[in-house]
């Protein structure tokens, strides 16, 4: 994002510049403009640092309440993802939600470097799904080279490295962790091959996290059945995102693994589903529920647009493009958000967050940790451990008695019987 991005109008100023420079369709900057020319009017000099999500969202509610018409499943659908391009915009400062379609960027300070060492993570035997996240981060740090006026990477030296760690700051822990030690490969691999004369890689600090100290984003049950069936299956929309999420809320798929799904991922004969997990490779079977297969099989009749592609989840609007990822996680946080659950700040909200809410749910019904893993596809039953921390009724069966622990040491504490 532009380094003289001062307000919210600077932001959508500096989006546009970008979509235009990506070729983006007129039709389609008309559209987001709709909105987004309300937001601005209605923020007027407030500065780019206070749109959120949340600020966004606020807004929405306001604007669609005081629309002279009623807008329909598309127009909200629109409308919601205006703020969704924008907020991702602000944070990243590229265009994330159409990078799996038009491939990774690098600045042209870091373009050759960068592509060798891509390549050469490929030729070690790296997933495609380690080499995309690489990509991504690296995306993100010849922007940065690019906008501090650098145009040899051979110039790079500590402070430009320090400035990019620093710029982190307005990103979840877990995602400074991960650019850090990409980061930290990348330079120490700069070096072996000469494009660096020092080896920069010691100037990365080392972020300690860990993954399971985090607690999961899960929601209740209730609130997994009021989206559900808040959705208004009335119109192609609403079959396929009625499908799409059922498919993460009852069977756990990750939005990756929804967007690869194809016709031959569904075995109706046998009534399962056999999917190759993008995340480990791993194949794993589930069973195909009554309504997920007739969510399935009302979407495929109903409301796919016609194409030849084999991947089941379409765009509904010519060109009728595969949906991925992104769009998928886009499409159950706008279903949450219409069902009125609230969404606190740092709440996961996408296909992974109803992944988690299976598993609690899982858990509350006793159902074994090994058959648990089994169902999600975890490889480590130590990855499915995480979910005892949102088992409530299990952690307090855990709790001791506060008589009990302080019997005999009350002085120690400072209290009294």
């Amino acid at each position: 994002m532009r380094n003289e991005t001062r307000t919210i109008s600077d932001l959508v100023n500096a989006i546009s510049e970008e979509m235009t420079r990506l070729d983006y369709k007129p039709t389609v900057l008309k559209q987001y403009h709709i909105v987004w020319n309300k937001l601005c009017k209605r923020a007027g000099v407030r500065p780019a640092n206070d749109f959120d999500m949340e600020f966004g969202m606020k807004f929405l509610d306001e604007a669609m309440r005081a629309h002279q018409k009623h807008l329909n499943e598309n127009s909200k659908h629109r409308w919601i993802k205006a703020i969704y391009t924008l907020a991702d915009f602000k944070r990243t400062g590229i265009l994330s939600l159409r990078r799996e379609k038009r491939g990774f960027v690098f600045s042209e300070v870091a373009k050759s470097a960068f592509q060798k060492f891509t390549a050469y993570q490929s030729a070690i035997g790296l997933s495609e799904a380690h080499i995309r996240d690489t990509c991504l981060y690296l995306e993100r740090f010849s922007k940065y080279m690019e906008q501090q006026g650098l145009d040899n990477i051979a110039g790079l030296d500590s402070w430009l490295v320090q400035g990019f760690v620093n710029s982190l700051a307005i990103y979840e822990l877990p995602t400074i962790y991960h650019t850090t030690c990409v980061l930290r490969r990348a330079l120490r691999y700069l070096y072996a091959q000469g494009i660096t004369a020092a080896d920069l890689s010691t100037v990365v600090p080392k972020i300690r996290y860990c993954k399971k100290a985090k607690i999961p984003s899960a929601y209740s049950k209730e609130e997994i059945e009021r989206m559900v069936n808040s959705i208004d299956r009335g119109n192609p929309r609403g079959k396929r995102d009625y499908a799409l999420i059922l498919l993460a809320a009852r069977l756990g798929l990750r939005a990756s693994d929804i967007a690869n799904l194809t016709f031959s991922s569904f075995k109706w004969d046998k009534n399962i589903i056999e999917v190759a997990q993008q995340k480990t490779g791993e194949p794993v079977t589930l069973p195909l529920l009554n309504d997920v297969g007739e969510a399935v099989i009302d979407y495929i009749r109903y409301a796919r647009p016609k194409s030849d592609v084999p991947f089941l989840f379409l765009k509904l609007n010519a060109p009728n493009d595969v949906m991925y990822a992104n769009s998928i996680h886009h499409t159950v946080y706008a279903r949450l958000k219409e069902a009125g659950i609230r969404i606190p700040p740092g709440k996961k909200h996408g296909p992974h967050a109803l992944r988690h809410s299976l598993a609690s749910a899982l858990l509350e019904h006793n159902v074994p940790m090994p058959v648990i893993s089994e169902a999600l596809g975890h490889t480590d039953i130590e990855s499915t451990s995480v979910y005892l921390k949102i088992d409530v009724a299990r952690l307090r069966e855990c709790a001791v008695e506060v008589s009990a622990f302080c019997g005999g040491h009350e002085r120690q504490f400072g209290g009294t019987r």
